[in-house]
C-alpha cells in the first residue's frame, strides 16, 4: 500500500497481522502536518483484528517526506520492533 497523496496526511499500513500480548492488531504509520509542528507528526497505530484496545506510539517528528519514507521503509516488515513499540505504548 503506497502513502496516501494528501498533502497534509500520510497512512501506510507496515503489518497485517501482528500479536502482541494476545491481542493481535494491524499496524499503521500515520504521518500528518500538524499545528505548532515543523515537519509531520509521526504515529504508529496498532488496531485491533478483534477484542481490544487501540494502541498508539508517537514516534519523534519527521522533518520531511522523504524521512517518512525512510521510517516507513525501516518499518516494514520489522515486526520484531513493530512488536516492541506496541509493548511501550500498551505500557508494558
Amino acid at each position: 500500500m503506497a502513502l496516501s497523496r494528501s498533502s497534509s496526511w500520510k497512512e501506510h499500513r507496515l503489518a497485517n497481522r501482528l500479536e502482541c500480548d494476545g491481542t493481535e492488531y494491524s499496524v499503521d504509520l500515520v504521518a500528518r502536518k500538524a499545528t505548532g509542528v515543523e515537519g509531520w507528526k509521526v504515529t504508529l497505530v496498532y488496531l485491533p483484528r478483534g477484542e481490544g484496545q487501540e494502541v498508539k506510539v508517537d514516534l519523534p517528528n519527521a522533518a520531511s517526506t522523504a524521512e517518512v519514507r525512510r521510517l516507513v521503509t525501516e518499518l516494514e516488515g520489522a515486526d520484531a520492533r513493530l512488536l516492541e513499540l506496541c509493548r511501550q505504548g500498551a505500557g508494558g
